[in-house]
Order: structure tokens, then sequence, then C-alpha cells
């Protein structure tokens, strides 16, 4: 249950990671603090232009989700969100 699938990027010159998507476990609560909602549950960050305006981390916001249980289910489910696509021998590809 303690599990981060996290999609992000370094952008050049930077140090500190972009983050995109963070599939997370549910083994901690998260509160997203502009709307004041309180979950423990599996959950989905997502990076939002509003928080990025606060001052907090792009992908400070989350939903809760029931479609995934595990950290290969949570794979799944980002490649999904992210529209990747699973290639035959492996690898994995951006459309």
């Amino acid at each position: 249950m303690d599990f981060s699938v996290i999609l992000c990027i370094l952008p050049k010159g930077k140090t500190d990671e972009f983050r995109f998507r963070r599939h997370n476990g549910k083994n901690h609560e998260h509160t997203n603090k502009l709307e004041r909602d309180k979950m423990y549950d599996y959950h989905i960050h997502m990076a939002t232009e509003r928080y990025q305006q606060t001052g907090w981390a792009e992908d400070s916001y989350a939903q809760p989700t029931n479609r995934y249980q595990d950290f290969h289910g949570a794979l799944q489910c980002m490649y999904e969100d992210a529209n990747f696509i699973l290639l035959p021998n492996g690898q994995i590809a951006l459309i």
C-alpha cells in the first residue's frame, strides 16, 4: 500500500523534476489544501496551474481512485492516463 508511480521530467538546466502525475498507494491521508477535502484512499496527484500559482508543489492536488489496488495496477493506470503505448518488445512509447 506504500508506493508511488511518478511521471516527471527534469527540465534542461534545472535540478528539480516537474511532476505531472503521481499515482499513490493507500498508506497516508491526503488533503487538498485549497478545497479542504481529505481522503485516505488510493489517489492520483496531478499538476495543476491553480496549485502552482499558490506556491505549493505542482502536483499537490489529488483525486481518490478505485482504478488500482497495487503498484502494478497503478503503473498500468499511469500508462493509460499518460497515453503510453506498450510495444511488443516490452518498451513503451508516448503518443
